[in-house]
């Protein structure tokens, strides 16, 4: 069984903040903020990436796509904008 697979104790502090497991943290790229998404049985914790993190994903899969000079800049700036707009919705069922 992996680490990331196996149940762990975390401290909640007076602040009430919950330290994220080194290797937790890593393996799912959190930043500084996570979103945290009411369950069943308590909270799930999940990692949001900056704006800046997601455009550089963004331009590297461009890049692969063999993408490059003013190809790259016009499909860019499309997608960019097209993402920039999205919004995501999460519904949590309690039933």
């Amino acid at each position: 069984m992996s680490k990331s697979k196996k149940t762990r104790i975390a401290k909640v502090s007076a602040q009430m903040q919950v330290r994220i497991p080194r290797d937790l943290f890593d393996q799912y790229g959190f930043g500084s903020e996570a979103e945290v998404v009411p369950t069943k049985t308590g909270v799930e914790f999940r990692p949001i990436k900056s704006e800046s993190e997601k455009m550089s994903d963004l331009l590297e899969d461009l890049v692969d796509k063999g993408l490059s000079g003013d190809e790259l800049v016009q499909r860019f700036r499309e997608e960019a904008t097209t993402k920039a707009t999205t919004v995501e919705y999460h519904v949590v069922d309690f039933d």
